[in-house]
């Protein structure tokens, strides 16, 4: 935890000395949905909504703030007799990423690689038909996160910008998941 509140003291001490300096200011937005279904008793699905704010210095170097707000569903019916069960889980990501974009500003095609921490809040709540709903208690975690992505610019000002991220997250003990998201949107610069 230390080393993050460190890492934050850096970030804004580079933003403080840096910020007349910057280059460029993005700011984007991306949506996802995904529903799988087996049938109409056993499915998932999920969305999430991502804001972005980057401040890009040296063209090709950007340090990036996201909030990722996400909610998942898990219906599980084995059979006619069985009770349902519903399974809710809601996550918070608090992101800081490194960006180092591959060409120019001017470019059409801009690949990226990023990498940085990422704060992760989740709670679950599950729910077995005739019974009371059982709430899980909130995680949360500081863990590493790295992605890679591109933009297509479509104007001088406005890109569609889409990414693949994963964060390390903790489920317990020593044992960690890899999650991951894929996410879309626009940008605009100014």
């Amino acid at each position: 935890m230390k080393s993050f509140k460190a890492l934050y003291v850096f970030v804004f001490l580079m933003l403080s000395f840096s910020f007349a300096q910057a280059v460029y200011i993005e700011i984007g937005a991306s949506y996802s949905r995904d529903r799988k279904t087996f049938d109409a008793d056993n499915y998932t699905e999920s969305e999430s909504i991502t804001g972005e704010l980057s401040f890009y210095f040296w063209e090709r170097l950007a340090l990036e703030f996201s909030y990722t707000d996400a909610t998942g569903l898990l219906k599980q019916k084995a059979g006619a007799t069985d009770n349902g069960r519903t399974t809710q889980q809601k996550t918070q990501v608090l992101g800081s990423d490194l960006i180092v974009m591959f060409a120019d500003k001017k470019a059409f095609f801009q690949p990226f690689i990023k990498g940085g921490f990422a704060q992760i809040k989740r709670s679950q709540e599950i729910k077995i038909e005739g019974f009371d709903a059982q709430s899980l208690e909130p995680e949360s975690a500081i863990v590493p996160s790295y992605g890679a992505g591109l933009k297509l610019m479509l104007t001088d000002s406005m890109s569609i910008k889409a990414s693949y991220n994963i964060w390390r997250t903790p489920i317990g003990g020593d044992v960690f998941t890899n999650d991951s998201a894929m996410r879309a949107g626009i940008s605009w610069i100014f």
